[in-house]
């Protein structure tokens, strides 16, 4: 399992390479539903008005009832799409390994909008206000018109981008693989600080408040002023960090290796606990317990 798994009503819904998407009750752990696809999943599912949003390798993106895992309509991508759609009113937008960012109808999936960017798209795409931002292989940050596809501005980095980018007081946040970590001016794309780390970065960042925290593939978790660029806190842990980090209330939730709980005001580790050696994604945090997924194939809930 390489995407995260995403949780409603009660459901955990997981994505595998096997080609599954699977609906698992929380209390249990048992399979409710299990819908196959055409080829392996790398992307995290996403929801939309009771649907289950998911794309394979063979090119098809579904949309599944949330309740019963039947198929609502399919389409064609084009190309392998390893990012999740991101819903934004009638719209979907998700990129494809062809280089191809996307648009379509939320309620029968037509095309809307096709643009080619300069290089694969592994990174997901981020929504703010008419604006659809998103990273490429070719090294560039891209700022779209979310209703026609036209590029408004496209700001270079030192290497490809593969790390989601995330957006808050009209700054833009994401990794490069050239080591540095932005902060980007999401109305005319200037870059307002970088921060160097000791390797590339693939973790997408998480904010909250005036923080802004994100991992490196040196294991090294970072938490940065979104104002300055400042470093508040580092924490190096078990293995490169690939994951997105996840905050809850006062805590950050990060794989490496292990599971780690940091305090997310000094980056102090609270616990960690050793599930497997291959956990890469993203926990999903509820009052009641924490859900994460493994490339080992294990799905596991802690209390």
């Amino acid at each position: 399992m390489r995407g995260a798994p995403i949780l409603y009503d009660g459901l955990l819904y997981v994505s595998s390479l096997a080609g599954f998407l699977n609906a698992l009750d929380t209390r249990t752990g048992k399979v409710r539903w299990r819908f196959k696809t055409t080829a392996p999943i790398h992307s995290t599912p996403s929801l939309n008005s009771g649907q289950v949003l998911v794309s394979c390798d063979g090119g098809t993106l579904y949309a599944i009832d949330s309740s019963s895992g039947t198929k609502t309509w399919d389409v064609p991508t084009g190309g392998e799409v390893w990012t999740s759609a991101i819903v934004s009113k009638d719209t979907i937008f998700f990129g494809d390994t062809n280089g191809n960012m996307q648009a379509v109808s939320s309620t029968n999936g037509t095309l809307q909008w096709k643009r080619a960017l300069g290089g694969q798209i592994y990174s997901t795409a981020c929504i703010a206000g008419q604006r659809v931002f998103v990273g490429s292989s070719d090294g560039r940050v891209y700022s779209m018109d979310a209703k026609s596809g036209d590029i408004l501005w496209k700001t270079p980095t030192g290497d490809g981008i593969d790390s989601s980018p995330a957006v808050a007081k009209e700054t833009l946040f994401v990794g490069s693989l050239d080591y540095f970590f932005y902060a980007i001016d999401t109305v005319n794309g200037a870059i307002r600080w970088q921060h160097e780390a000791e390797l590339g970065i693939t973790s997408s960042p998480a904010i909250s408040g005036d923080l802004v925290v994100f991992g490196c593939k040196a294991g090294v978790l970072r938490a940065l002023n979104v104002q300055t660029g400042k470093v508040i806190w580092a924490q190096r842990l078990g293995q490169a960090i690939t994951a997105p980090p996840v905050i809850s209330g006062g805590t950050v939730w990060i794989q490496s290796g292990m599971t780690y709980a940091l305090n997310l005001a000094d980056g102090n580790i609270l616990w960690r606990a050793s599930l497997g050696n291959s956990l890469q994604s993203a926990p999903v945090v509820t009052e009641a317990a924490v859900y994460l997924t493994g490339i080992e194939g294990n799905v596991y809930a802690l209390a």
